[in-house]
């Protein structure tokens, strides 16, 4: 079942979404729409992401077939998601990230 169908049959898909800050520094991105926003710290930056897909999905479900769908299946490119990934595996094995920044992976739960 794609993203679509999931979000109309069961009323909300769960998105698979990162940030990574130093300082205040911040940046999020939601994997499953490819969709990045900026902002001063993590509460800021899940809230603006938050808000990104949010607009995203219902300007998305607004347009006619066959733009909604590919809209809707638009994913991050394969080579940032091993990104993510592998940032993810170095800093749990490790149990440190390179130069005291902080990586975190969070859930969006979308409702569209």
């Amino acid at each position: 079942m794609g993203l679509q169908e999931n979000l109309e049959t069961e009323g909300g898909a769960v998105l698979v979404c990162v940030a990574r800050g130093h300082g205040d520094d911040w940046q999020a991105f939601c994997l499953d729409f490819d969709l990045a926003v900026q902002g001063i710290s993590l509460t800021d930056v899940r809230q603006r992401l938050e808000d990104a897909i949010d607009d995203y999905v219902h300007a998305a479900m607004a347009e006619a077939e066959p733009a909604r769908s590919q809209l809707m299946r638009r994913r991050a490119p394969l080579l940032m998601r091993l990104k993510w990934a592998l940032r993810f595996l170095v800093g749990t094995v490790t149990g440190r990230n390179r130069d005291g920044d902080s990586t975190v992976g969070f859930p969006v739960t979308c409702h569209a």
